[in-house]
C-alpha cells in the first residue's frame, strides 16, 4: 500500500484589526504610507504630499479619527527602523490638521530638515523594499525601549 503524500497546509490570511500588538500595527502603517507615497509617484503628482493622523487611524480601521493621536509609537517604530536602513523616516509625512507638521517625537537623519526629509520620503522607490516583518520591527521597538512613549 502507497503512501499518500499530503501537501503542506497555507496558513490563512490575517488581517489587521485595532487589538494588534504594536510591531503589526507599524507593519499596516508602514504599508499605508507606502501605497500612499507610491500612488503619487506612480499615478498622480497632484495628490496630498502629507497624510493626516486622523486619516490614517481610519484606514487603518478605527472608526473615530481622533484615534490617530494613539499612533506615535507605532510611527516611531516605523522612523526607526528607516533611520536604522539609511532610509528617510517614512513617518515625517503623517502630520497634524491643524498645525500640517508632524509631532514632535519624529525624528531626522544628522543634518537634515524636516522639508528635507518630506521631499527624500516623496523621491524614494518604496515599491523596491521588501516590507519589514512584525518581528524586525518588534526588535526595533525594544531596542529603543518604543512600547513606552
Amino acid at each position: 500500500m502507497a503512501l499518500k503524500k499530503t501537501k503542506p497546509s497555507i496558513p490563512p490570511i490575517k488581517r489587521y484589526c485595532r487589538g494588534d500588538r504594536l510591531p503589526v500595527q507599524a507593519q499596516q502603517i508602514w504599508m499605508i504610507l507606502t501605497a500612499f507615497v507610491m500612488a503619487r509617484q506612480l499615478f498622480d503628482r497632484s495628490l496630498e504630499k502629507t497624510i493626516e493622523y486622523g486619516h490614517l487611524a481610519e484606514l487603518m480601521g478605527y472608526r473615530d479619527a481622533r484615534a490617530g493621536h494613539m499612533l506615535s509609537r507605532q510611527l516611531g517604530i516605523v522612523g526607526r527602523f528607516c533611520i536604522e536602513n539609511d532610509l528617510p523616516p517614512i513617518n515625517v509625512i503623517v502630520v497634524a490638521k491643524l498645525t500640517g507638521k508632524p509631532g514632535p517625537e519624529v525624528l531626522y537623519r544628522d543634518d537634515r530638515t524636516l522639508k528635507d526629509e518630506q521631499r527624500a520620503v516623496l523621491q524614494e522607490d518604496w515599491f523596491a523594499l521588501r516590507p519589514p516583518t512584525t518581528g524586525t520591527l518588534r526588535a526595533v521597538m525594544e531596542r529603543y525601549a518604543l512600547t513606552k512613549l
